[in-house]
């Protein structure tokens, strides 16, 4: 593979792994969410807190990538 890509395509497959597990536990509380409105409540907030999270590391993320590019 061109070196050039190689930081690049590594920085992307992780960020392709944190969204996966990421969905995974989105998956898992929206089952939790059906047993009662007290589970609901929180479960909510804790889905707010993971997707605010993952906006933030996506966005680290982005500019690490950035600084790579601005390197090359």
């Amino acid at each position: 593979m061109n070196p050039f890509l190689k930081p690049i395509t590594d920085k992307i497959s992780h960020i392709m792994w944190v969204l996966i597990l990421n969905g995974l536990i989105l998956m898992v509380l929206a089952a939790l969410i059906t047993w009662s409105s007290f589970f609901m409540q929180l479960l909510i907030g804790l889905v707010v807190l993971i997707v605010a999270g993952s906006f933030f590391y996506g966005a680290y993320k982005m500019h690490s990538i950035k600084q790579i590019l601005k390197k090359l």
